[in-house]
């Protein structure tokens, strides 16, 4: 069954009265036997209020056990459902985060691998969110290291200038990092490290007057500043049906293009109607009324949500731009932590570490091109790459302590200033063997968003070469 010494032996409990606390569970459960931590109830993401059900952490099995005898006790004047609480993907059997908090995920094993190795380096956050990561980041950080956050949400812009007043070692910048190249190469900043928690925090999340969540009621925005661009329901009303397929099917859903379809028909016709809800649940219902069955457990309309969400505040293309930019500020053996939440993600990191994969001795076609043409070997060009640390998941406890961390994965890429890409050993080789050239690294997404930190960066850097290029001639 699941549970050990170390973790605790878990117990699963229903019909909970909604008015419980987790002092009131706490003390009840305490009669058989020592709780490990705190108790966990699953609470209304809207109201706060407990939702009838959570979790009790017992120190030693035969507490749970006592427990588990004890299934149908009444407990403010209903009977409980007490079973075993199941293992889940990565083999526990997750609990539920307060509402409205932001713990910041995986964030021991993030400074395991940007802080560590150099606590007096200058680091990047590129997503400040609420500051979690930061203050981490800040806590790991010697006397002489420095620390740069950028973010687009100007709540998340107000803690940062509190943090920043009190800290003389972190700056804010208000931008998207996707332009963090401009931003500091003209301030003569390089980076041992850059950290990016891609997608969405957990207060944005749970605000909603956002519009973030179809199970809230608010206004149809969906974007992570407020300031730029313009919300979801004015976007809807104009989009054009074929671009809106596309939307739904590559940000959103994935693996059910007719379902991407029918949506947009949906959200056409209501346009056309002049009858598209500018709400969040209203538009929720429209979108679960022309998709139908949701066979995952999860609302009908999340995937929607998420795709716009995704479009609206150019997340991927962000995510692009973000890599990039982090590659060329970070300074030889420099680590870039990316925290993703979605397969989609994975694979745009996936396809960005090809294009600038450091080769292997042990790779093949390097082993060919060397036996057979070594002269082609010699010929390859010296520049940076990248090279790739396995993936880690949240560990047991974690997920048990924050559910919302079931999902992330952190992948580390490490630059090497003098190394041959894998790519350009392809490029060399493959008309040798008769082959098709591979296609070239795609240039970075052009930046849309206009920020004055991002201008004033960009054009200091734009006169900084041209004072370059004037000197040299």
């Amino acid at each position: 069954a699941q549970g050990s010494d170390a973790n605790g032996y878990e117990v699963f409990v229903k019909y909970l009265p909604h008015t419980s606390e987790e002092h009131e569970v706490a003390d009840f459960f305490s009669q058989f036997g020592e709780i490990l931590g705190g108790v966990r109830l699953i609470r209304n993401p809207t109201t706060g209020q407990c939702k009838g059900a959570g979790f009790v952490t017992f120190a030693h099995e035969h507490a749970r056990q006592a427990a588990l005898a004890k299934d149908g006790i009444k407990f403010g004047g209903r009977h409980l459902s007490i079973t075993v609480a199941k293992t889940g993907t990565f083999g526990v059997r997750a609990t539920e985060q307060a509402f409205g908090t932001h713990t910041p995920a995986m964030l021991r094993e993030t400074i395991n691998a940007l802080v560590k190795p150099d606590p007096n380096g200058t680091y990047v956050d590129g997503t400040f969110g609420r500051g979690g990561h930061t203050r981490g980041i800040l806590a790991a950080l010697g006397p002489n290291g420095r620390l740069h956050a950028f973010d687009m949400d100007p709540e998340a812009i107000k803690e940062a200038k509190k943090l920043e007043a009190e800290d003389s070692r972190f700056t804010i910048h208000h931008a998207p990092f996707g332009c963090m190249d401009t931003v500091l190469k003209p301030l003569g900043v390089t980076c041992s490290g850059v950290f990016l928690d891609l997608g969405i925090s957990s207060p944005q999340f749970d605000d909603e007057s956002r519009g973030f969540r179809p199970e809230q009621d608010g206004p149809l925005d969906l974007r992570f500043d407020v300031t730029q661009g313009v919300p979801a329901s004015e976007f809807l009303a104009r989009v054009d049906r074929d671009e809106l397929v596309r939307i739904l099917h590559e940000y959103g859903e994935t693996a059910d293009p007719v379902a991407a379809r029918r949506i947009a028909d949906a959200v056409c016709l209501a346009v056309a109607e002049d009858r598209l809800p500018s709400t969040t649940k209203a538009f929720a219902a429209l979108v679960a009324a022309a998709k139908g069955k949701e066979y995952q457990a999860m609302h009908p309309a999340k995937l929607t949500f998420q795709a716009l969400r995704i479009h609206l505040n150019q997340e991927f293309d962000e995510m692009r731009r973000g890599m990039r930019a982090a590659a060329e500020v970070m300074i030889d053996g420099g680590r870039l932590g990316v925290l993703t939440w979605k397969h989609s993600e994975c694979a745009i990191l996936v396809d960005f570490h090809r294009h600038f994969e450091v080769v292997q001795p042990t790779q093949p076609l390097l082993k060919w091109m060397r036996s057979n043409h070594p002269e082609k070997e010699n010929a390859l060009p010296t520049v940076w790459g990248l090279t790739m640390d396995d993936a880690q998941r949240p560990s047991e406890r974690e997920m048990r302590d924050n559910s919302r961390s079931r999902s992330a994965i952190l992948h580390v890429l490490r630059k090497v200033d003098a190394g041959r890409r894998l790519a350009d050993v392809e490029r060399a080789a493959y008309p040798l063997l008769g082959w098709a050239p591979p296609p070239d690294a795609p240039k970075p997404p052009p930046v849309t968003f206009k920020y004055e930190a991002a201008i004033t960066g960009r054009d200091e850097h734009r006169k900084e070469k041209k004072e370059k290029k004037e000197k040299k001639e």
